[in-house]
Parts: C-alpha cells; structure tokens; sequence
C-alpha cells in the first residue's frame, strides 16, 4: 500500500514537472491580450485583424505544442507544426500591435512582393491615420498572403488573402490620395496701376 501512494505521488510529481516544462507560446499569451491605452487607432486594428488570424486556425494551433524547448524535442500534441507556427506568428504579430509597437510587414521574397510591399507602404503612410482599419486590413491581409504561401497545406488561402489584398489596397490608395496642389492665386489687376499718393 505505501509503495503504491508512493507510485501515485511520483506519478503526480512528475506531471507537474513535465506541465511546468511546456511552455505558453503567443496563442497561449492572445488570450488575454489587450490593446494597451495609448495605441493608435491602427494598431489596434491591427491586432484585431491578426488575432483574427491567428484564432482562424481553431484548435489546430491552439495548444503549447511542443515541450522542453522551441526545437521540439517532445511534441505533447498530434497538431500540423507548421499551422501552429503559422498561428503563433499572427499570434505574436498582434501581441506587438497591442503593445503600441510597430509592427512591420513582412518581407518580399521575389519581384511581385516586393513591388506589392512598396505600393502597401506608399498607401500606409498616406492612410494610416485617417483610415486606420483600412490600412491595418492591408497589411494583415499582405502578411497573409506571404506567410500563407510559406505552408503548402495554405496555398489556396494564401491566393484568397492576395485577392482581397488587391481590393483593400485599392480601396486605401483612392481614400488616401494626396489631394491636388491648391491653384495658383490669380494676379492682382493693381500690378500696373501706379500707387495712389494720400
């Protein structure tokens, strides 16, 4: 009988060891991330839209995952390793969105993100603080689009977030356009009339 409550109190020590030795990734931390008070109106658009991403996966990239350490050296559940992390990295995108921090888009990789990049950050710095939600969809929806297309399984949504990229941008370069130079005053009809003497 003491060897058995013996067995059962290891049992339990070493569960609670091992439960202190998975660690909380990003998803585990969103839970109960806020914005902060002082962050603008686009970056807390933009944790809105990264935390929707990142909770699109489900259950999938839900859980810790991987115990001991980031290598994986003990994989605690039967999840896609590269759908978590794909998770965790829109996870910890909008931790640092929450934060007040800047979070930079990700990137390009070859001529077309790149070039697709440039137009993002040209329309940005235009829209972002008069249209906040709109310049935050954008860039969410750019780093959709390229770290989608890093995981074969998300190829199809990764062609989805690149078409809705293409109306977003669209829609912020006609709402941040810069307005025209303002014309030109038109000359004074007194220039060749002489001074009037008191």
């Amino acid at each position: 009988m003491t060897k058995s409550r013996f067995g059962v109190a290891a049992c339990a020590s070493t569960a609670l060891l091992l439960l202190g030795c998975v660690n909380n990734t990003a998803l585990d931390d969103l839970r109960d991330t806020k914005p902060v008070a002082g962050a603008t109106d686009f970056n807390k658009a933009l944790f809105q839209d990264y935390r929707m991403l990142a909770r699109s996966f489900g259950e999938v990239g839900a859980a810790a995952g991987i115990a001991f350490d980031s290598g994986g050296s003990m994989e605690m559940t039967g999840m896609d390793s590269a759908i978590g992390a794909l998770a965790n990295s829109y996870a910890e995108k909008a931790i640092i969105a929450s934060r007040g921090s800047l979070v930079e888009p990700e990137p390009g990789v070859d001529v077309p993100t790149h070039k697709m990049r440039d137009r993002l950050i040209r329309a940005m710095e235009r829209g972002k603080e008069t249209f906040p939600a709109d310049s935050a969809r954008a860039q969410a929806e750019y780093d959709c689009w390229l770290l989608n297309g890093n995981v074969p399984a998300m190829a199809k949504s990764a062609k989805r977030c690149l078409a809705t990229l293409e109306t977003t941008i669209k829609k912020l370069e006609g709402e941040a356009k810069v307005p025209p130079p303002a014309p030109a005053a038109a000359p004074s009809d007194n220039t060749d009339k002489p001074a009037v003497n008191p």
